[in-house]
Formats: structure tokens, sequence, C-alpha cells
């Protein structure tokens, strides 16, 4: 069983709708695009098996297009380096939930909720949108009612895109606001690296002083390397 939509029939709102000027990179985990969902037993106990990730894939990367100049699927959604070689302005995380039911092995009755986790550049979450998708059809074939349901979702999802406002500061249909500098991951890794040898000479202070033991000195000690 298969709910992959028909991508011609995810099509823009309308042409006089100008793409937002911006590139949107989105992210599904490998384990997620295999994770596959069994339906309930019917009739002589028969039951049908769908990937809903992988069959979402291709139609969310086009809804995006619908609404995006460019749309790039990123190996990372916390890689700054790939961030900026894409020059991804907004990172798109979808969760997935989906609910079936009928009396035929393949559903007559399909419900898609989807929700896009929406980061900036920087990695800051600047918005969670949810929608519900429906699907109903006779029993006519592989999973008719959830591809409809999928289609339904994405165009959905694509309106509210449209005409959600980030944070209550920035219409996404118009320009949006972008960071100036994606954080280094060298300055990063140098914080940490300073952070921990603050806390190794704050912990050997304290022993000097003979406040711990030497045995919970040396757990302390393992414990502070090992975060590192």
């Amino acid at each position: 069983m298969k709910c992959q939509q028909n991508l011609a029939k995810i099509e823009r709102e309308s042409s006089s709708i100008p793409r937002i000027k911006a590139t949107a990179g989105f992210f599904i985990p490998v384990d997620v695009i295999n994770f596959a969902v069994t339906t309930p037993p019917v009739g002589e106990g028969h039951s049908a098996q769908y990937f809903p990730y992988k069959d979402l894939e291709a139609g969310y990367r086009k809804m995006l297009s619908n609404v995006f100049d460019n749309v790039v699927r990123l190996v990372s959604p916390n890689d700054s380096n790939e961030i900026a070689k894409n020059a991804v302005n907004f990172v798109f995380l979808p969760d997935l939930i989906t609910h079936s039911g009928g009396s035929h092995i393949f559903p007559t009755n399909f419900t898609v909720d989807l929700t896009s986790n929406i980061r900036d550049a920087t990695g800051k979450n600047i918005n969670n949108l949810r929608v519900v998708g429906n699907g109903q059809a006779e029993y006519s074939g592989d999973g008719i009612a959830g591809k409809l349901a999928m289609e339904d979702a994405l165009l959905k999802m694509q309106h509210s895109l449209l005409e959600t406002k980030y944070n209550g500061i920035d219409s996404i249909s118009a320009t949006p606001i972008l960071p100036t500098t994606l954080p280094s991951t060298s300055t990063s890794s140098q914080q940490t690296e300073d952070q921990t040898s603050s806390k190794l000479e704050k912990l050997k202070n304290i022993f000097d002083r003979g406040l711990i033991t030497k045995n919970e000195y040396e757990q302390k000690r393992k414990e502070v390397l090992n975060s590192f």
C-alpha cells in the first residue's frame, strides 16, 4: 500500500502570489523514512503496510517549492556549515501522524496529521504549524484514501505557510528577516573546551582546599571529561 500523492495535485495557490525569496531546507531522518505502519487486520486477518514519511517526502518538497524560491534536502538540521553552504534561511522538520479505518484491506477513511517544525538558520525555533488532511474513498485500489489525505494535508500546509506570521514580527509572505551570521563550528568547539578547562580548574581548587576527598575528586573529574 502507498499513500504517495499525485504531485500534479500539489499546485500553487495562485500564480499572482510570488514565491518567497529565500531557501527552505527540510530534513527527515533515515530511520524515520524507513518507518513502517501496519493497518489493523480486517476480514480474514489481512492488513496493509505503508511508509508514511517515504510517501510524504516528494510531495513535501513540492509543497515547499510552491512557497519558496529554492528548496534543498538537508543531511543534518544542525550542521551550520551545510546550512551556510546552501544559504538556507528556514529549516523544516516535518512530523507525521496517520490514522486509517474501514472494512477493507486498504483503508477507505484516512487522516494525515502533519506538523512543520520551523527553525531559522541559527537553529532557533520560530513556528510549529499543524494541519490535518482527510481522505475518503470507496474501495477501489491501493491506498486511494491515504493519497487523498496526503494531498489535502500538503495543500493546507502550503496555505498556512503563506499566511502565517513568524513570532508575530514578520510575515512569511514577505521578504523574511534573516540572521546576518551563522554560528561557527570552530568557535563553538573552542567555547566548549574553555568551559571544560574552567570546570577542571575549579574542581582542582576545591580538592586542594580539602573540601572533597580524592575519590570524589577523581569521580567528578571523569564526569567533566566525559561531558566534553
